[in-house]
């Protein structure tokens, strides 16, 4: 069975298909009733893939994962039940029970691991490969192993993760120019086309017929 082309395909951070068709179509429309005649027809049709291209490319921004923006808190809910005396067991389950569900059921299954009586770095070290716990976990299990300060090691890496939102938030603000192109000049093409070239194109063909 053959695929459909990639253009025809809904992709992830882009409007489906038929949202992409019902745009182009309309967009068309617009112009074509606002030129009026033979020539508004034909530039009617000539915007329909101008502007099923031009959605067609564009995509949203992906969102920042959920528990990349929690893990700072969590990791500093953690450093705060140590500091008040909590063993790790019960600490890693008071935040998991306050904490967001993503960040909860990753929690609560290092929680899991303490309450079978597993050693505490290897109970973090399930989390060595998690994209965001990752680098956190491979450091509380050295803290586990060499003894030390593990309320430090949390707050080094809440403070790094704060950080790294920070700078992501900056980048992204920085491309709003260069994503927002390809929406505005789809919204603003059509328009161009109608008040700028419809009305020369309408005037020489007065003059020719």
């Amino acid at each position: 069975m053959r695929h459909p082309p990639g253009w025809l395909r809904d992709r992830p951070g882009g409007m489906r298909l038929r949202d992409r068709m019902a745009l182009a179509v309309l967009a068309g429309l617009a112009v074509a009733g606002g030129a009026g005649g033979a020539v508004g027809v034909l530039l009617g049709v000539f915007s329909v893939p101008l502007v099923f291209g031009g959605v067609s490319l564009w995509r949203s921004p992906r969102p920042t994962g959920r528990r990349h923006s929690e893990l700072p808190d969590a990791l500093d809910f953690l450093a705060v039940c140590l500091e008040a005396g909590l063993p790790v067991t019960a600490a890693t389950e008071t935040v998991a029970a306050v904490s967001p569900e993503e960040t909860r059921l990753t929690l609560q299954g290092v929680a899991s691991h303490l309450a079978l009586g597993r050693a505490g770095a290897e109970a973090w070290g399930s989390l060595r490969d998690d994209p965001v716990w990752g680098r956190a976990a491979a450091d509380i299990v050295r803290s586990e192993r060499s003894g030390t300060a593990l309320v430090a090691v949390l707050r080094m890496h809440a403070d790094d993760a704060r950080r790294e939102l920070r700078d992501e938030a900056t980048k992204k603000a920085r491309t709003v120019g260069v994503r927002s192109a390809v929406p505005l000049m789809v919204c603003f093409l059509p328009a161009f086309v109608l008040v700028g070239v419809v009305p020369i194109v309408a005037g020489l063909m007065t003059k020719l017929f």
